[in-house]
C-alpha cells in the first residue's frame, strides 16, 4: 500500500507536498490538522507513511512522537526538519524515527524517502545523512564526549548546530539559566571559553562542516 498521512501546517509547503504525492499516486489518507486527527488515522492505517513537520504542534511534538510509537511501535515516521541542531536533537531523543527530510526537498527525494520509510528502512536527506554519520563515527572513535552527561551532549549538539540559548531552552522546556549552566559546564570540561570556540572544536573533530 502507498498510503501516507501528512502533518504539515496549511500553506505553500503543505500544498506542494500533497500535490507531488498525488501526482506520484500516493494515497493521502489525511492532511492532519491536529494531534488527535493524526493518531486516529494512524490507528486505522498503521502501515501508512507519516510525514510530520517539526513545526506541527511544535510545543508538544516530542510528546506526539512518543504517542505515535506507543500506538504503532513500527510506525513509518518521517520528520521534516529545518536545522541540523533540531535534527540531531530529535535523533538523539527519538532513535526510532524512520526518516528525516531537511529544508527544501526535491520531488525525487520526497518519493525516495517515502518509499524507503514505507518499506521499514531508514532514510535521511543527504546533508543529514552525512551529519548523522559524522556524529556516529565520532562517538565510536573519539573521546570528545567522554565525561559529558547525556544532557551536556545534547546541548553541545544544539549549540554547534546553531541554536541560541533561547531556542535551546524552548526546545528542551527548561529555563535559559539552566541552559547557560550546562553551557558553562561544557566550556570547563572541553576547555573552551565561548560558543565560537565550541563550534571550532566540533569542526576540528569533523562533527560539523565549516561555513564559508
Amino acid at each position: 500500500m502507498r498510503d501516507v498521512i501528512v502533518a504539515i501546517q496549511p500553506g505553500v509547503q503543505c500544498s506542494g507536498v500533497t500535490k507531488q504525492l498525488t501526482e506520484y499516486r500516493w494515497n493521502i489518507l489525511s492532511v492532519a490538522s491536529c494531534r488527535n486527527q493524526l493518531l486516529e488515522v494512524l490507528k486505522q492505517s498503521p502501515n501508512a507513511v507519516v510525514i510530520i513537520s517539526e513545526q506541527f504542534e511544535r510545543s508538544s511534538l516530542h510528546s506526539l512522537i512518543r504517542a505515535i510509537y506507543r500506538l504503532q511501535p513500527r510506525a513509518n515516521l518521517i520528520l521534516w526538519t529545518f536545522s541540523l541542531a533540531s535534527a540531531l536533537d530529535f535523533k538523539f531523543r527519538h532513535p526510532m524515527i524512520a526518516g528525516y527530510f531537511y529544508r527544501h526537498v526535491e520531488t525525487k527525494e520526497l518519493m525516495r524517502g517515502c518509499q524507503v520509510a514505507g518499506a521499514g528502512q531508514r532514510f535521511a536527506s543527504p546533508y543529514l545523512a552525512k551529519a548523522f554519520k559524522r556524529y556516529r563515527n565520532h562517538s565510536d572513535s573519539s573521546d570528545i564526549h567522554a565525561g559529558l552527561s547525556i544532557r551536556e551532549v545534547q546541548i553541545f549538539q544544539m549549540i554547534t548546530g546553531g541554536l541560541t540559548v533561547e531556542e535551546i531552552a524552548s526546545r528542551l522546556v527548561i529555563s535559559r539559566k539552566t541552559v547557560n549552566t550546562f553551557r558553562y559546564r561544557l566550556f570547563a570540561k572541553l576547555e573552551v571559553k565561548c560558543d565560537v570556540q565550541l563550534a571550532h572544536l566540533a569542526i576540528k573533530h569533523g562533527l560539523i562542516e565549516p561555513q564559508y
